[in-house]
């Protein structure tokens, strides 16, 4: 039922322009993950042989990871009053974290590699978003208003 319902949200919200940005889409494949993690989940519980694991992970790096950094790089732009448009590497920083979580959970299914890799890929995202976010984070406001 989670599943069935996360998916119906989803899909009313979805719309062809938030593939074009960056802050949209990366809200909308993180999100997805919780409704995969549910069905997941609903399967292993069912009696399907899937390793909890990895579900557990698809929710926490992709699903809860996914959405915090998207939140703060949303958040940050917004309080620090800067258009909320992310610059190129912070598309590649939400894509590292998307290439983390499936690295995480499938890789692992065929090879060794998979966990290695995702810690990578999850290092990477948050690096570009503290390479990016640090010094806009450690100046005023450029609206001149407080906070």
């Amino acid at each position: 039922a989670l599943f069935t319902l996360h998916s119906a949200r989803l899909v009313l919200w979805h719309d062809r322009g938030l593939w074009h940005v960056p802050l949209l889409w990366s809200l909308h494949l993180a999100y997805a993950w919780i409704a995969l993690a549910c069905l997941d989940m609903a399967l292993w519980h069912a009696g399907v042989a899937l390793n909890p694991s990895l579900v557990t992970h698809a929710l926490t790096v992709g699903a809860m990871t996914g959405l915090i950094l998207a939140m703060m790089a949303r958040v940050s732009l917004g309080h620090t009053g800067r258009p909320l448009q992310v610059p190129t590497s912070m598309a590649w920083a939400f894509a590292l974290m998307q290439l983390a979580t499936l690295a995480r959970v499938v890789l692992p299914l065929f090879s060794s590699l998979g966990v290695s890799l995702s810690a990578l890929c999850w290092c990477l995202a948050l690096l570009l978003f503290l390479r990016h976010y640090l010094p806009i984070l450690l100046q005023p406001r450029t609206d001149g208003m407080p906070g």
